[in-house]
């Protein structure tokens, strides 16, 4: 192949370098973001599931004062009602009356009393927790044992480092968004030459990059290919120095001469 085309190439991913230098500039922001997200999504649920369970709790608490209210007015009106019954038939079925809503009555403070128990050893489980955090003892702390207000507090810092995260990451962006746009603009003038001059190479660099490799192309280092390491056979040296490419048998990446790189920084 004509070593022009090479130089196409390589210049190509001098350019891919320098818009992957300006990333390098976010610091690995992004993936902050994503991870912090991730965190105050879930902080965000375990609030938003316990309040789920205290405002049911209140409700079901609502529903059962009313009941018992209801039962109590009834075995009134019942019991008014026995004073003026004409037989024992009628006096007896008042009285079942009565006994069937005594047994509602119990029934729902018997619920009443479950709520309580459950609430009282939730605040138990919390503030274990909160002596736990205090001998900071975190990796005996379960997700039940995170008092409320530290799970509150927790979702303000997480909101808060975010915010601060996503600020850094806009002034980066901003501040490099010409430089990334112009290298951009070359880099798919490049493409479209390279397209037209030696579209296999093109094929095999987009193939390389689809990877998790960045670097398709890299400079012969001390006889070895710079991307892994592993030694370029003595015979292809000469062909490397004359301006020529070797494809790595280990890792695949394109092989030149580090002046190729030098002359594409041009």
């Amino acid at each position: 192949m004509d070593h022009t085309k090479i130089n196409l190439l390589v210049r190509l991913q001098h350019l891919d370098n320098q818009i992957e230098n300006i990333v390098s500039l976010q610091k690995g922001l992004p993936e902050e973001i994503t991870a912090l997200e991730e965190d105050l999504a879930f902080t965000r649920r375990q609030i938003e599931s316990r309040k789920k369970i205290a405002d049911d709790n209140a409700k079901l608490r609502l529903k059962l004062h009313d009941i018992i209210e209801e039962c109590r007015n009834k075995i009134k009106a019942y019991k008014e009602k026995q004073t003026l019954a004409r037989n024992n038939k009628e006096y007896d079925a008042l009285s079942k009356q009565i006994e069937y809503e005594e047994k509602e009555i119990a029934h729902s403070e018997i619920q009443l009393q479950d709520i309580v128990h459950t609430e009282q050893r939730m605040q138990d489980i919390q503030q274990k927790g909160r002596q736990l955090i205090a001998e900071n003892r975190y990796d005996e702390i379960s997700e039940d044992m995170m008092p409320d207000d530290v799970l509150h507090q927790q979702l303000e810092d997480l909101q808060k480092q975010v915010d601060q995260k996503k600020e850094e990451l806009d002034s980066i962006v901003i501040e490099t968004a010409e430089d990334v746009d112009h290298l951009n603009k070359l880099i798919n003038e490049q493409r479209e030459l390279i397209k037209a001059e030696a579209n296999r190479l093109l094929d095999k660099y987009d193939h390389l990059r689809s990877g998790t490799l960045q670097n398709a192309v890299v400079k012969l280092n001390r006889n070895a290919c710079s991307g892994c390491n592993t030694r370029v056979p003595t015979n292809r040296h000469t062909m490397i120095v004359q301006g020529g490419f070797y494809l790595c048998e280990s890792c695949g990446r394109i092989v030149v001469h580090e002046r190729l790189f030098e002359e594409a920084s041009k």
